[in-house]
């Protein structure tokens, strides 16, 4: 696929990285030529200009590209540059929408008056993240299918997991029979596409998926301290009211700590039943008060990321069960797991592996990317002429570095089987790594 990519930010950059090594052809656009120069060691057209200008547009190529991602750090660059994308002629468009206080009518508007095909907040996004992390002490990441009704998530192994040292052949049988499938597991940075035989050992962190309701009964049998239902939230703005307004919704007892009397007041009124406190959440005396010891999940999303990094620290001092920070450095993450924090979201990262969702065409649905995965997630339709129509899967050579974890026909979800046979506009589920994704996608169109 042909793509032009304005923003060689973080987000640009993480997006090219991730693009190119699947064969895509990409020009990256971007103002900075110090940007541009970090770019050289990918294998993509970096070109030094302005995203808004036609002219710039013109003569890289826009009549001619199948997909226009507009990520720049700047909002009013992106809609701009979409705009005239549109009107020149690109295939499709999707914009980075940077301001923190948009609604979802605020988005629609956009899409309408500058022609957008879609628009990603990274605030909501790293909202859903975070709600989802939430679901379990040891989860790490989660992402939905099927509008909701089916879910992946990510699970630290530790020595007491219930996981540690079993076979994926038992875990069903152990499990009283959980329709929950390992599709992945990352160990020593290496992400694994595993087989029947894979053991999982402590230190790993696993994938699983299944139906919303199994796979998180599933949770609850694993994970000992399940769902967060008492959570202190660090941070009033906008990404701390979308995560309590998600909260509020699966019955949690949540209490909100903001430093600003006036947020305080706003988020009081647009909140349902949340607490919301003023109070510094770097201040030892404020964070007990808050009753921090009591909370089952902790989150720091405040715009300050020195804030929200000591605020969590104190959090796991003070007692709270699981931790989790909103962080700008993506490099800070994996440190951050290191010295006692159990998760680190970075908005502007998990903007980015939403906007992958749109990159595919024909008959892929969605594609999830983790940050420190190397493996995506892809949510495909069966095409009517597709080589694996009509076979049993284990009459099928599905390639070796992916795995078909579900299978969704009309409203049901199955873990498919070697006696599962596909039909067209069969919707399925494939965790695979970036060299197998084309195979997949020829498989199955």
């Amino acid at each position: 696929m042909r793509m032009l990519v304005v923003g060689a930010g973080e987000v640009g950059t993480y997006i090219a990285g991730r693009l190119v090594r699947e064969g895509h052809d990409l020009i990256v656009l971007d103002k900075s030529a110090a940007a541009v120069e970090r770019l050289r060691d990918l294998d993509v057209a970096a070109v030094e200009g302005d995203g808004t200008r036609p002219e710039v547009l013109r003569e890289n190529g826009v009549r001619s590209v199948d997909l226009v991602l507009a990520v720049s750090n700047d909002e009013a660059t992106n809609l701009v540059a979409c705009g005239f994308a549109m009107r020149m002629g690109a295939a499709r468009t999707v914009a980075r929408l940077s301001s923190s206080n948009r609604t979802p009518e605020d988005e629609r508007l956009a899409r309408e008056a500058f022609g957008i095909d879609a628009v990603i907040n990274p605030d909501e996004e790293a909202a859903r993240e975070i709600a989802g992390l939430l679901e379990g002490r040891q989860v790490t990441d989660s992402a939905e299918f099927d509008q909701g009704r089916v879910r992946l998530v990510g699970v630290r192994v530790d020595e007491e997991s219930p996981l540690a040292n079993q076979n994926l052949s038992d875990i069903r049988t152990i499990h009283e029979g959980a329709n929950v499938l390992v599709v992945g597991i990352v160990r020593d940075g290496a992400t694994i596409i595993p087989r029947g035989d894979h053991r999982i050992l402590p230190g790993d962190r696993v994938y699983m998926i299944g139906a919303r309701a199994e796979l998180e009964y599933f949770l609850r049998r694993a994970d000992s301290a399940g769902r967060a239902r008492r959570v202190l939230i660090v941070g009033g703005g906008s990404v701390g009211e979308r995560v309590a307004a998600r909260l509020e919704k699966t019955g949690a007892s949540v209490r909100v700590l903001e430093r600003d009397p006036d947020r305080s007041a706003l988020i009081a009124d647009v909140l349902e039943r949340a607490t919301v406190l003023q109070g510094d959440g770097r201040n030892l005396s404020e964070l007990r008060e808050s009753g921090v010891q009591d909370v089952d999940g902790f989150v720091a999303v405040s715009g300050d990321e020195e804030t929200n990094i000591m605020s969590a620290l104190l959090a796991r001092h003070l007692g709270a069960r699981k931790v989790i920070a909103l962080v700008k450095r993506p490099d800070y993450i994996p440190v951050l797991q290191e010295i006692g924090l159990d998760a680190a979201v970075n908005p502007r990262l998990t903007a980015a592996a939403a906007i992958l969702r749109f990159v595919r065409r024909g008959h892929i649905m969605q594609v999830t990317a983790f940050m420190d995965l190397d493996a995506e997630v892809l949510e495909l339709a069966t095409a009517e002429t597709a080589r694996i129509i009509g076979k049993p899967l284990r009459d099928v050579k599905f390639p070796r570095d992916a795995i078909l974890g579900g299978h969704m026909r009309g409203e049901e979800f199955s873990i498919p089987d070697g006696e599962t046979v596909l039909e067209p506009h069969d919707r399925v589920i494939v965790f695979a790594l970036p060299s197998a994704i084309p195979k997949v996608e020829k498989l199955l169109s």
